[in-house]
């Protein structure tokens, strides 16, 4: 695909020229978020670069505000023209090791900024789009009003199930088609996209579209693909084609910042994480310590690999688990020793992973379990920007950024005495939370399918997850976050026997009472102990005492309307 670079780049800039100070670019750098500027000359042509790095080193070494940009500029730049396509820009900033390049025109005129980061952007800007594209391939359709009541259906949608307009006119979806499992989707809120299931026989991609109105649920479009799927294989091959490109674009920034994920790994877009993706970009862009906080299991490494991902720092990621190392060695991993500086010391020395994480990031996970000890020592290296090996008397000056995670509640700990206030005030500059799975539960749909990607990735075979399995797991409330469901469904990938994993793959779970079908102790007569008694009987006797009215009858059995829809269509109880 030749995808023009001109499409994707920053087009707001400032430019520079020779005569400008050191004063009047540092203005310009601490205004805006541009990592370089443009040097032109008197005909408006690119003649230079100069770097955010390199003034931050100029004021560090404390030149003079007035000294002419001309003394340290960096002359014949590399840069990028607006003709060339994503995939050559990609290639020259590999070769030439760079993160920021501007791009001109053919008279040589700056017209952008081009970055690494929006390069991986764009990649996944246009597999998003060609995602979309796959969408209007599904053929049949019906609507529903907010009762689940079936008020339109195409053709296409009666030659599938075989049935004119009249007969489902008027219905009730969830008792004609419970397998959709439509009824239980408007209660959640949740639109379903591309999910397979098996319907009359038939291997189809499901998708359910809620209509809202002020707010309120209105109505929902049922559409369905179940004809012409080989189709879609063109485009498909060019999803895959692009998420080749986007992984080795990622494995090209893992090699040279040591990140497995970016930002854009992190699947879901309920406005909860949104929220929290947002801040991340913006810790990202800054130089100040970032505090992750969230339950176990949410993805805290995940947003700290993405945010160094995203940033300017070119150094390494280096993860220390404050949990993990012993008290006692804990000091000489974080700032390592020189030779015989203590007994079984190596000969050679040490270094620490703050000397490592040097230009880079350093990642304090799990930091409320640092021993007391440490905390003073690192709210020192926090305060004066440096540190000593153990051993040496130089002084290493400190110049990377730090995030910190904890699972636990720091202000808690303060209380009791088993954290320090002040060293916790240093680490929350940026404070980021990361909600747990059950308050974004919309986004269970886009992290299984992201899931069942990296599993294919890691040599499973897996073209998806069931309708029915996916609500299934969408009725849970993974108290172990994205990392339970992801041991769930690899566990699935394992144990299938099919080309999808379905709901039987994901069983037993935790509140899936849908499997054994009982009756709680109701008006004195308890049927859930009744254990000799079949299903189908147990349906019987639900709807008897309830008069026939399937609502009640569902909630005495303990399961939902479309499952005693599923099973009395089964038994033929209708």
């Amino acid at each position: 695909m030749n995808l023009l670079i001109s499409n994707y780049m920053t087009t707001h800039f400032v430019k520079c020229t020779l005569g400008d100070t050191l004063d009047n670019v540092l203005k310009v750098f601490l205004k805006g978020n541009s990592k370089i500027l443009p040097i032109v000359n008197s005909n408006g042509e690119l003649t230079g670069i100069i770097t955010k790095n390199s003034v931050f080193r100029l004021l560090v070494n404390k030149t003079p505000l007035e000294t002419s940009i001309e003394e340290f500029y960096k002359a014949d730049p590399v840069f990028v023209t607006e003709t060339d396509t994503l995939e050559e820009a990609r290639i020259h900033l590999l070769n030439h090791n760079i993160g920021h390049v501007p791009v001109v025109n053919k008279e040589k005129k700056p017209v952008g900024l081009l970055s690494t980061q929006e390069l991986l952007d764009s990649y996944n800007i246009i597999y998003t789009q060609l995602n979309s594209v796959i969408d209007f391939a599904y053929d049949a359709m019906f609507v529903v009003n907010k009762n689940a009541v079936i008020t339109l259906v195409n053709t296409s949608f009666s030659d599938l199930f075989q049935l004119s307009s009249k007969d489902v006119l008027s219905k009730s979806a969830a008792e004609l088609f419970p397998e959709l499992d439509i009824e239980n989707v408007m209660k959640r809120g949740i639109n379903i996209i591309n999910a397979p299931q098996i319907i009359n026989g038939q291997q189809c991609l499901l998708s359910i579209n809620l209509i809202k109105e002020n707010g309120d649920l209105n109505s929902a479009i049922c559409k369905i693909a179940f004809r012409g799927l080989t189709q879609l294989q063109e485009a498909l091959t060019k999803v895959k084609r692009l998420e080749k490109q986007v992984s080795a674009y990622k494995d090209e920034i893992h090699n040279t910042k040591g990140t497995r994920y970016t930002l854009h790994d992190i699947a879901g877009e309920s406005n909860a994480i949104k929220k929290v993706k947002h801040e991340a970009v913006l810790a990202a862009k800054s130089i100040s310590t970032v505090l992750i906080t969230g339950e176990t299991g949410t993805g805290k490494e995940m947003f700290a690999q993405g945010i160094h991902a995203a940033s300017n720092q070119p150094g390494r990621f280096v993860e220390v688990n404050c949990a993990a190392i012993p008290a006692e060695l804990l000091e000489s991993e974080f700032f390592g020793y020189v030779g015989g500086a203590f007994t079984g010391a190596k000969p050679g020395g040490m270094k620490g992973k703050f000397e490592v994480a040097q230009n880079g990031a350093i990642f304090l996970d799990e930091i409320g379990d640092m021993p007391p000890q440490l905390q003073v020592k690192l709210l020192r290296v926090l305060q004066e920007k440096e540190f000593q090996p153990i051993g040496s008397s130089k002084t290493i000056h400190l110049n990377m950024k730090i995030i910190a995670a904890t699972n636990q509640d720091l202000e808690k700990l303060i209380r009791v005495g088993k954290f320090r206030e002040d060293l916790y005030y240093r680490l929350n500059i940026m404070s980021i939370h990361i909600p747990p799975l059950r308050e974004r539960i919309e986004d269970v749909p886009e992290i299984v399918n992201s899931i069942i990607h990296n599993l294919n990735q890691n040599g499973f075979y897996i073209k998806g997850i069931t309708h029915s399995a996916l609500t299934n797991l969408m009725e849970y409330s993974w108290p172990g976050n994205v990392r339970e469901l992801q041991n769930t469904l690899e566990r699935a990938a394992n144990i299938r026997t099919g080309d999808y994993i379905d709901v039987d793959d994901i069983s037993p779970m935790p509140r899936n009472v849908e499997k054994t079908i009982g009756i709680p102790n109701n008006s004195g007569y308890n049927f859930k102990n009744r254990i000799h008694i079949t299903e189908k009987d147990t349906i019987v006797e639900a709807l008897q005492k309830t008069g026939g009215n399937k609502t009640r009858a569902s909630e005495l059995l303990e399961i939902s309307r479309p499952w005693l829809y599923k099973k009395m269509k089964e038994y033929g109880l209708y």
